[in-house]
């Protein structure tokens, strides 16, 4: 019996000494071993370069900075917006403060996308639709939405609504 308890003890004793050391070796910089001379371990953005004598040593590496750009929000005095009232199965749809380079798409009232268009000029313009895409277009209400996307700016988007 008293062999048995020994050889208990023991084994404990050896795993509990195994699960220190693999603790110290994991906080030590999670690669290092008994065996190995030298290893390194790369964290996001520092390299971490441990040897069997205990020092380490951090030096950067390749740092790629992420910079979140914030887009700025467009008040509502410079939106764009319908100039006249939109008549049902108008081929032509007339906007107003339009900035170049500004992507727009229409969407009738089921948010099926009827046309994508971008601004060539500052200021007025003109939209023009085949009869497919007018009929489309007032599919299911009173109203189409039209979403604003311009490069720096939030996207928005704008209720137009169909007058008979």
């Amino acid at each position: 019996m008293k062999k048995v308890f020994g050889y208990v003890l023991g084994l404990i004793a050896v795993l509990s000494l195994g699960g220190v050391l693999a603790t110290t070796a994991n906080a030590a910089g999670n690669a290092a071993t008994a065996t190995s001379g030298h290893s390194s371990v790369v964290y996001s953005s520092h390299v971490v370069t441990s040897s069997s004598s205990s020092s380490s040593v951090v030096s950067s590496s390749s740092s790629k900075k992420t910079v979140k750009t914030t887009k700025k929000v467009v008040t509502s005095a410079k939106k764009m917006r319908g100039r006249k009232h939109y008549k049902k199965n108008a081929r032509k749809i007339l906007f107003q403060k339009a900035k170049k380079g500004t992507k727009i798409v229409l969407r009738n009232r089921k948010g099926q996308v009827v046309k994508r268009f971008t601004v060539k000029k500052n200021g007025k313009f003109t939209i023009k639709l085949t009869k497919k895409q007018a009929k489309k277009l007032n599919k299911g209400g009173k109203y189409f939405t039209f979403t604003v996307s311009l490069k720096g700016y939030k996207t928005y988007t704008v209720k137009y609504t169909i007058s008979k």
